[in-house]
């Protein structure tokens, strides 16, 4: 996969970016003559920060939807693959009790056709015959389809693109450098920028809708695609309901409230200063720092949950196999050795650990941004270099933990494209066969 990490740097126009370590008080004797009078930049444009935060919200959506799409993939070839273990291990024991019953040779009735089983009516041996046929090449075909299309790494390009976007939305609303001075033309730039680097890229397999001030649109099909999509979309739910049912994990709110949410005033929304208008070190504190570190902490909750039940399930499944082999019932090891590999690959291809530390990590750093911020008194929060060290850090901190996920992401995304691109199994029993508009939507599935 191609490395995309200057793509999250929207400060690359500029100078090099500072180091992260420990913002320094500025010296309390600083005196009001030795504060640079601040240069006053550009005039906000409200049509092109409008236009950013829709191009954002474009790529938002989108990586969303890659996202959503990659892992009900994921899932499904991960069922599978459970399924086809599941039913090569039962097939001896059908064979045994169609022998015993029906008074057939066994070794008669493993040379059996699957239309020799129909045709004597073996139909439990005939159904099981035929899944392990049929599974393995829709896995085959499904793997195919993943490679081809590349959705994970649509997710992932997406997503960068869009926290590059958003990163420069609030260098170019707080006016540091090096948007102090012509920032309407730098914002431009950031933005043709992020769109180059697309280009070319798995993100352009597939059209990105809705686009700017498009309404949604739906595809009226014939009547055999009709009903072929029904089915699709039947079998897919349904794998998806076993999924959540055996292996779900999801957080909710103990006392869930409807979240209420501030309508700009009149009703316009180049009013909301969430989004559109100049920031101040309060404004940007509040609408950037806090609201990231609010979420690297709500999310580093989730996972630390997440990732302890299904490592703890990969345990018990390890250990309830142990018990099988000791009891006689060696066959049936094969499949809770399936359902532990389900979990551990499902863990692998979202990278829980390492985004739970990267997330607290992170959490961490603006933390100590904040409490440096807060220890500055009126006249060194005054002073401009302080402002802009305050936003030079946060959005550093941000971009270093993005860059690392996106690097970590794409380096797994490449190891498993390639080895299905290889043949190479990916799932347990595939060797029988071969801010939706917001940022934080980035690994909400």
């Amino acid at each position: 996969a191609r490395s995309h990490s200057q793509i999250l740097c929207p400060r690359c126009l500029a100078s090099a970016p500072v180091t992260q370590s420990s913002p320094e008080p500025a010296s309390p004797s600083t005196s009001n003559a030795e504060i640079a009078i601040p240069r006053e930049p550009d005039p906000i444009s409200v049509d092109l920060l409008k236009s950013a935060w829709e191009r954002h919200e474009v790529f938002s959506a989108n990586a969303s939807k890659a996202q959503a799409r990659f892992l009900v993939l994921e899932r499904l070839l991960g069922g599978l693959g459970v399924l086809v273990v599941f039913l090569a291990v039962t097939q001896p024991i059908i064979q045994n009790q169609v022998a015993q019953t029906q008074g057939v040779a066994l070794d008669t009735l493993k040379r059996l056709s699957l239309q020799n089983l129909i045709q004597r009516a073996y139909w439990g041996l005939a159904v099981t015959t035929f899944l392990l046929i049929l599974i393995p090449i829709l896995m085959t075909g499904l793997r195919a389809f993943s490679v081809k299309f590349s959705r994970g790494n649509s997710w992932v390009l997406l997503r960068g693109s869009a926290e590059a976007i958003k990163m420069a939305i609030f260098y170019y609303r707080t006016g540091i450098k090096p948007y102090d001075a012509n920032r309407n033309a730098l914002l431009a730039e950031q933005l043709n920028l992020v769109s180059e680097r697309l280009k070319g890229s798995a993100a352009h397999q597939k059209a990105l809708t809705p686009y700017e001030n498009q309404g949604e649109t739906q595809v009226q099909l014939g009547i055999v695609l009709l009903v072929l999509s029904h089915l699709l979309n039947w079998v897919l739910s349904l794998l998806g309901g076993i999924w959540e049912f055996l292996f779900g994990f999801k957080e909710v709110p103990v006392n869930p409230t409807s979240p209420t949410q501030a309508s700009p005033p009149n009703g316009d929304e180049s009013l909301d200063p969430k989004h559109y208008g100049p920031l101040d070190p309060e404004g940007y504190i509040r609408y950037r720092l806090e609201d990231q570190f609010d979420w690297y902490r709500r999310k580093a909750k989730s996972y630390d949950r997440q990732y302890q039940v299904l490592q703890t399930s990969v345990y018990i499944f390890g250990g309830f196999g142990t018990l099988l082999a000791a009891i006689g019932f060696q066959s049936w090891v094969a499949v809770t050795a399936a359902l532990a590999a389900v979990l551990i690959n499902y863990l692998e291809y979202r990278r829980v650990e390492v985004t739970l530390v990267g997330y607290n990590q992170a959490a961490d750093a603006l933390y100590d941004i904040r409490t440096w911020w807060y220890s500055l008194n009126s006249v060194e929060k005054a002073d401009p270099t302080n402002f802009e060290k305050l936003v030079t850090k946060t959005e550093e901190t941000i971009r270093s933990e993005h860059s690392s996920w996106l690097q970590d992401m794409q380096d797994r995304l490449a190891s498993l494209y390639e080895g299905k691109s290889e043949g190479q199994p990916s799932a347990p029993g595939e060797t029988h066969s071969a801010h939706t508009a917001n940022s934080k939507t980035r690994a909400d599935s």
